[in-house]
Formats: structure tokens, sequence, C-alpha cells
């Protein structure tokens, strides 16, 4: 299958070449902003394109020494990482706790952490690997990579630890340089966006009729086609339903 378009409407890359420019993208940004959200955003997206089968990616960040998505409305399968956290046991959480990639090849047969292999498999997911993300001798979270077909994932997943490497740093420098409280702020600011796209898909489920998916579809149609952040589009959506009572 085809890489996803990212969230501002650029095209995915189609050689090796553009995969290895974009991660090298990462490093300029971790430079240039201080933004938290953009750099785990840019780092979710080339992950998402580092291989051709590979149909979703979260990001999970160790918070207060607990784990949160920091992508949730942006992830595809962000309940199923939810879950995990719930229940303090599954490959992202294991990942984390083992501090080495865990790898699910065929979630219809896997018996490990309780139901979660069956909610997944009914989600629509056939494989994923979790890789955690180590700077130093911290665990700051993890990146969790998702596919519909089986057997996607493997040893052999170079790029899927690459972006994961550079994720790391990029969360590690933010963490050593930044303001703690203005860290703190920043990863509030990015709950609450979380928080209103969230309250923007419910308004257009009850306006259009449409499922989730479809609701999250209209908000990131509207931010690509006018060059908005998805989470400004959801602002408006949720300040006009405001308006009209």
């Amino acid at each position: 299958m085809n890489a996803p378009d990212s969230a501002n409407g650029e095209s995915a890359p189609t050689t090796v070449a553009d995969m290895v420019a974009g991660l090298g993208t990462l490093p300029r940004i971790m430079l240039s902003t201080d933004a938290i959200d953009e750099v785990i955003w840019k780092t979710a997206t080339l992950a998402v394109r580092a291989a051709d089968d590979v149909d979703a990616c979260g990001v999970t960040v160790v918070r207060d020494g607990g784990p949160i998505s920091i992508l949730r409305a942006e992830a595809e399968y962000s309940d199923l990482e939810e879950l995990q956290y719930s229940a303090e046991d599954g490959p992202a959480m294991q990942a984390m706790r083992d501090r080495e990639p865990v790898l699910v090849t065929d979630m219809d047969s896997e018996h490990r952490w309780g139901d979660y292999p069956g909610r997944a498999a009914a989600r629509g997911v056939g494989s994923s690997m979790s890789i955690p993300l180590i700077a130093g001798d911290q665990v700051l979270g993890s990146l969790n990579f998702y596919a519909k077909r089986d057997e996607v994932f493997g040893p052999s997943f170079i790029l899927g630890q690459l972006v994961a490497d550079l994720a790391a740093s990029a969360l590690w420098c933010l963490l050593k340089h930044a303001d703690k409280q203005e860290l703190g702020d920043q990863l509030e600011q990015v709950l609450t966006s979380r928080e209103v796209i969230d309250q923007a898909k419910g308004i257009l489920i009850a306006q259009q009729g449409c499922d989730a998916d479809g609701a999250f579809k209209l908000l990131r149609q509207a931010s690509q086609n006018r060059n908005v952040k998805l989470r400004d589009i959801a602002a408006e959506v949720v300040r006009s339903q405001t308006q009209q009572r």
C-alpha cells in the first residue's frame, strides 16, 4: 500500500532517497523549535512512511511516571494504547518495561497480554511492533507501529528503529534543555488540542451522521484544503456549535 499523506497535505516520499531526506529533517526541527507536539508529529509522520505496509503509528510518552498517547486524536488505534495503559500490560508497555522491541507477527494467534490481542484483531490489526524510545539510561516512551497485514514487521525493520532513535533524541533534547514548567505547559496544550479534536469529532458525528473515522477525515480534509492546523479547524467547529446554542 502507499504510505498516507501527512496532516499538512505533503505527499509521501516515493524513493529511499526521499525517505532519508525526510528523516534528516528531524535534527533541524529539534534545533529550530521547542514545540514538542511538532517534533513528535513529524516523527510519527515519518514513521508511517518508513515501510509500505505500515498503516498507523502511535507515540507513547512517559510523563510523571505514567504513559500518555501524545497523538491520540491522530492515531487510528489510539484506543488500543489506552487499553494497555489501563491494564498496565501490552506490547507498548512491555517494550518500555523490557527496553526491547516487542513484535507481534500475527495478532489472531497471539496469546500474550490477556484480551488485548483479540481486541486489536477485532480492530483490524494484523501485526504490530513497539520500539522503546531510550536516551542514555532513561526510557522516554515507545513508538508503536500497526499494520493490517500479518507478518509485516521483523528484526530487519531497520527504518523503524532509526525513526525511534531519532524520536528519542528529539525528546531527550527537549527534556534536557526546556524549562520543566514550559515543557509541562506544552504537553498540556497537546492534551487540550486532543480533547478539542475529540469534541469536534463528536459534533460532526451528530451533524453528518458519520462515524468517528469519517468525522476525522472531514477535519483532516478541511485542514489540508485550507492549510490550517487540524486542531484550529476543530476549535472552529466547537466554537460554531457553542455560538448556535
